[in-house]
């Protein structure tokens, strides 16, 4: 647990082993130190979550069956325990109220403190832990092909042409721009396009936005910032892509380490927001983990406290 709130610059979910596994590829060393939203908090509950829980968590390898009727019946008692923990924020604390549900990753839910003091939150006895929302900003660390020795991995897979086939990637971000010519999609057969349409291609099969204001503001997925396009590209831009810095053509083709893969664009910073919360990250998480993606990439920096 402590993992998923550690202050990161770029962390990669494998969500086809399970939500609650998170690895860190590298520490921010240079972050500008602990930001956090003291109006609001995840409040872990007692109780695990479906990617934890005995009896919902899946086989290496496999995912959360969201259909059997085993899952269904322990996301019910989940429910159920979240909706007491409503009641007692209502009979104790009625300025608090919760704007959030999880229960893939973590059995939690985000509240809106209001004022109410976090200690208070944490002695609910159906309450495990607590902690302020975290702040998180994009932030760049690229990998080079040959050093990752991805070349030769494409070949031990079937080649560059097939790198990635059959593997879908979100990119919890800022939005990928569907124009750019590394995410054309000529040659990919149709695939089923979630979200908002306007922002997909069967190349990037989803286009969702997460921000707790996103209703009241307008927000789409829209890419408006660039740096979820460049951290696609370096994820899964097409083989040999023709590109310009400045324009000034590169002498060479553009490659991502897994230029077959189909991506996802899970906006947490849409328009020009410029920090995303932990429950943006959280929905944008569970929502990638439910559309069926098989990894999670966020390349964010931010300070996180302990919980």
């Amino acid at each position: 647990m402590k993992t998923l709130f550690s202050s990161v610059a770029a962390v990669v979910v494998t969500l086809a082993l399970g939500a609650g596994q998170v690895r860190a590829s590298n520490s921010d060393a240079a972050s500008a130190g602990a930001q956090t939203d003291q109006s609001s908090a995840i409040v872990v509950l007692s109780g695990a979550p479906l990617s934890t829980y005995s009896k919902t968590k899946p086989p290496q390898g496999k995912k959360i069956d969201f259909n059997s009727t085993t899952v269904k019946s322990y996301r019910a008692q989940l429910s159920a325990l979240r909706n007491d923990f409503k009641s007692w924020l209502q009979a104790n604390t009625p300025a608090a109220n919760v704007t959030g549900n999880f229960d893939i990753s973590l059995n939690a839910v985000s509240v809106n403190l209001n004022g109410v003091a976090l200690s208070t939150i944490k002695s609910c006895p159906l309450v495990s832990t607590a902690q302020y929302e975290n702040l998180y900003y994009p932030n760049v660390n690229d990998p080079d092909l040959v050093l990752i020795q991805a070349i030769a991995a494409w070949q031990a897979g079937g080649g560059a042409a097939n790198a990635g086939e059959g593997v879908k990637v979100a990119i919890i971000d800022t939005g990928i721009d569907i124009h750019h010519p590394c995410f054309d999609d000529s040659g990919y057969p149709n695939h089923t396009q979630l979200g908002d349409h306007r922002f997909t291609n069967n190349k990037v099969i989803s286009a969702k936005v997460f921000n707790n204001k996103g209703v009241s503001h307008g927000y789409t997925a829209e890419a408006l910032q660039e740096h979820g396009t460049h951290v696609a590209g370096t994820v899964a831009c097409n083989y040999n892509t023709a590109a310009s810095v400045s324009g000034v053509n590169i002498p060479y083709g553009v490659s991502g380490v897994a230029p077959r893969a189909l991506l996802g664009n899970y906006n947490v910073f849409p328009a020009d927001v410029g920090n995303a919360r932990s429950e943006d990250i959280l929905n944008a998480l569970e929502a990638a983990y439910a559309d069926g993606f098989d990894i999670a990439n966020m390349s964010l920096g931010g300070g996180a406290h302990g919980i």
